[in-house]
């Protein structure tokens, strides 16, 4: 059966260009448009992993889905990618120098953080190692 891949993210033009991008590599795929959906989701049913933008309702909306899959789903350890724009918001990178006491995953328990705009080449790389093939 294909490893499911659930991408989280409000921006549904990046939503539906990483679907496509997914699929057409042999991945089952989601989608969820903020945070509260994309833990709706994850009750349903378990993914393979997670991409996971930060800002969404909210700027803080995909940490909040950080901790609460952390917290949640400690035992099945869903790997999860972060993607984000957060060091192109000035009140984010403010937010997350003064919260950050130690590492980022220490801070936030991500597997991986991207940058947008993403190479999909590497989000690929970053999939298939964290997952496997499809």
């Amino acid at each position: 059966m294909p490893k499911e891949v659930l991408i989280v993210d409000d921006d549904r033009e990046f939503v539906e260009t990483t679907e496509i991008v997914i699929r057409n590599k042999g991945y089952e795929t989601r989608t969820a448009h903020d945070g509260e959906e994309a833990l709706k989701k994850v009750g349903e049913k378990i993914p393979d992993i997670i991409l996971l933008d930060v800002m969404m309702k909210t700027k803080g909306d995909g940490i909040w889905v950080s901790e609460q899959l952390r917290a949640k789903y400690r035992e099945e350890k869903i790997p999860v990618i972060m993607i984000t724009a957060v060091n192109q918001d000035a009140d984010m990178i403010k937010y997350h120098f003064e919260k950050n006491a130690g590492s980022d995953l220490e801070y936030l328990p991500v597997d991986v953080f991207m940058e947008k705009p993403i190479e999909i080449d590497e989000l690929l790389d970053k999939v298939s190692e964290l997952i496997g093939a499809p």
